[in-house]
């Protein structure tokens, strides 16, 4: 029975352990049938954050086709290196992430994830050790965004800083964009959230490389998924206002931040279309913007309108 390159690596990953695989032998695998040919070259950097927006990723599930994300990472993106879902470690995971920025100069898209922190010329965070030598984050994001094609900042955190840029830690973490003041604006797309849809990730990364990216607004965000505001967009929004958070209604007066955020959470909603933060009685807290987080979550106040 034929079966396909997906298929067949499933199968792998899913008896690894019967089969005693090392980590070598299944990057090698990975490398062997990952068509370079007709899969665009992704390289996925993590910075201080939590990995929330890839947990948010792999949990993704096309809405429509009802592809998942495994689908898209065996079949339609050649991943050369993500942390995470690494399947080499150590000095070969190093290895693998410095060869694809080399193989692939020019051509591949960079997705950087987390805040970066600058203090200290960015020794706060080591995303590893060469030989012994620390690799900062600081240095990885301007080393691999040099010959990136393009690069995604995936999340609030590495678009605007973030939780990890919030007073009074001391790493003086910033988004890319403060980082790459030489980038070209528009080789840098902001997807903001926290986390960031994976709809959008997906979404973004088929636009840039069929050529249909579209306008980005005046902090980076494709227009197209963030053209709305939160409130424009709630079911909520000719409702009652609500005194107190779990009650019904409108949630401005409990500190809903709908009005200065954008976003299309309220039709795309999250979990595959199940629900989204309104929807369970909780205000939009604005992870979608620059101030992201702010003190007084819940103060309803005109300034946080």
């Amino acid at each position: 029975m034929k079966i396909t390159r997906r298929q067949f690596l499933k199968g792998i990953l899913a008896s690894a352990a019967a089969l005693g695989l090392s980590n070598s032998h299944l990057f090698r695998i990975y490398e062997a049938f990952a068509d370079a040919t007709t899969s665009p070259p992704i390289i996925w950097l993590q910075a201080s954050g939590c990995t929330g927006c890839s947990v948010s990723f792999l949990n993704w599930i096309d809405s429509t086709t009802g592809h998942e994300a495994d689908e898209v990472l065996l079949e339609n993106i050649s991943l050369k290196y993500h942390p995470t879902i690494e399947a080499a470690a150590g000095q070969l995971a190093i290895d693998t992430a410095k060869n694809a920025r080399t193989t692939y100069s020019g051509s591949y898209v960079l997705v950087v994830e987390g805040a970066v922190p600058t203090g200290l010329n960015g020794n706060y965070c080591h995303i590893w050790n060469d030989a012994g030598t620390p690799y900062t984050a600081k240095q990885a994001v301007l080393d691999f965004a040099a010959t990136a094609n393009n690069i995604i900042s995936l999340g609030t955190c590495a678009a605007y800083g973030g939780i990890p840029a919030g007073a009074p830690n001391p790493t003086v973490a910033s988004g890319v964009n403060t980082l790459l003041p030489w980038v070209d604006a528009k080789k840098v797309v902001n997807i903001p959230g926290c986390p960031a849809h994976p709809d959008l990730l997906v979404g973004t990364i088929v636009d840039i490389l069929t050529g249909n990216l579209g306008k980005l607004d005046s902090i980076g965000r494709p227009v197209k998924y963030y053209a709305n505001s939160i409130h424009q967009l709630c079911p909520r929004v000719c409702s009652k206002k609500a005194n107190d958070i779990g009650e019904a209604g409108c949630l401005i007066k409990v500190g809903c931040r709908g009005r200065s955020s954008k976003g299309d959470c309220p039709t795309r909603m999250w979990n595959n279309g199940i629900n989204w933060c309104v929807g369970v009685n909780a205000p939009c807290n604005g992870c979608t913007e620059p101030d992201f987080p702010v003190a007084g979550l819940y103060d309803n106040s005109e300034r946080r309108r």
